[in-house]
């Protein structure tokens, strides 16, 4: 099963270095900015920083370590090549950050999407092993501990998560008038798996970056700060982003959230009323993702929670999870709201967003989502986050 496996992985790089590349090659007019850009975001994603020097120099060294040899082809092709074979893929192959996601899911039920490729990958084999595989090609050394977890190839297949799929999502890094500035990203991160019918879309610790567009300090005589954010879109497994809103369903579960009372893990913040005027400043017509966050002393600590929702339905590249990695409660078909199942009110923070076909066994609500409104984080002062 193994050399079936590698097999397959010199077949998929032998695409990437030729008629991958190729097919891949961009515009003519793809200068060296473009492609300093495409070799810091290579960068970003195995090391977790762009490195300094030429861009032959640093191209070679990834190329070295990620398949131990170099890729044929100009700059442009073979920056254009390992992108794709890192987080993109083909048909026939989900991407090395796919499968990497997959293997820390299969051991730990939830991946770290925030750390970069190298680090993910020597803490998953230290667990395993007890011992780091660094200085051997890191896509052999993927496909080594999948071959370890699971009997059968990764592969992906496409699944639509339907609109107002409701999610819940944690602050990875502190917001607030004070400390944040325009251009800052702030990182969320999924608390819960997102299957839909025992397909993996989004495992637990999967990222919704957003942006900080603008911050607006407290004034005098009780005039509120004021915090706006844009979503870039959650980061399932696949390459593709599902847009993320502050819809009625999501203002829903917040409200369950704060009747059943914190868990033990930092406020639970969002939402007021639709503000018609609050989105109208987040951007250009048809911005569906974005929050306005409005208060007297606004401090949102990292662990703080909140609940957004797909703004329309969404088709992406999921990995069905064999029967020996099903659960029981992954197959459960529920007609009703699970909120409505216990006297608390039934919310659950822990459970998982199962889709089985149309049926949500947590998010059952049908509003239709609209596509060009945005929504608010409003925080009047009694409810302010300190």
């Amino acid at each position: 099963m193994k050399a079936v496996r590698i097999f397959t992985l010199l077949m998929f790089l032998s695409m990437a270095s030729s008629g991958m590349a190729s097919e891949a090659v961009p515009d003519p007019d793809v200068n060296a900015g473009s492609s300093r850009q495409m070799m810091g975001q290579i960068e970003q994603i195995i090391y977790g920083y762009v490195a300094k020097g030429g861009l032959i120099e640093r191209l070679s060294k990834v190329e070295e370590d990620l398949f131990g040899r170099s890729l044929p082809g100009t700059i442009a092709e073979r920056h254009a090549a390992i992108l794709n074979f890192l987080d993109t893929g083909t048909d026939e192959q989900p991407s090395m950050m796919f499968k990497l996601g997959v293997a820390e899911w299969v051991v730990d039920k939830k991946i770290r999407a925030s750390e970069p490729a190298v680090k993910r990958l020597e803490d998953l084999e230290s667990n395993l092993t007890g011992a780091s595989r660094a200085g051997n090609p890191i896509v052999m050394r993927v496909e080594s501990l999948l071959a370890t977890l699971i009997m059968d190839p990764v592969t992906a297949i496409p699944v639509t998560v339907p609109a107002n799929t409701t999610m819940k999502f944690r602050f990875m890094d502190e917001l607030s008038p004070g400390k944040s500035k325009a251009g800052d990203s702030v990182r969320l991160e999924l608390t819960n798996d997102l299957i839909v019918n025992q397909n993996l879309v989004a495992p637990a610790g999967s990222l919704l970056i957003t942006e900080v567009r603008s911050v607006k300090r407290p004034g005098m005589f009780g005039v509120p700060g004021e915090v706006r954010l844009s979503f870039n879109g959650l980061k399932p497994l696949g390459p593709q982003r599902p847009q993320m809103w502050v819809g009625s369903e999501a203002q829903k579960a917040i409200k369950e959230a704060r009747q059943v009372g914190g868990r033990g893990e930092g406020a639970v913040i969002g939402a007021g009323a639709m503000s018609i005027a609050g989105a109208a400043l987040l951007g250009p017509v048809g911005l569906v993702s974005g929050v306005f966050i409005r208060g007297n002393s606004i401090k949102i600590p990292e662990g703080s929670v909140t609940f957004l929702q797909t703004s329309g339905d969404c088709t992406v590249s999921a990995y069905p999870i064999p029967i020996s990695l099903q659960t029981a409660e992954n197959n459960i078909v529920t007609t009703t709201p699970a909120r409505e199942e216990s006297s608390s009110g039934g919310y659950n923070p822990d459970r998982d967003t199962i889709i089985k076909g149309d049926v949500f066994n947590r998010n059952t609500y049908g509003t239709p989502a609209n596509s060009n409104s945005g929504g608010d984080f409003e925080l009047p002062p009694e409810q302010s986050v300190n």
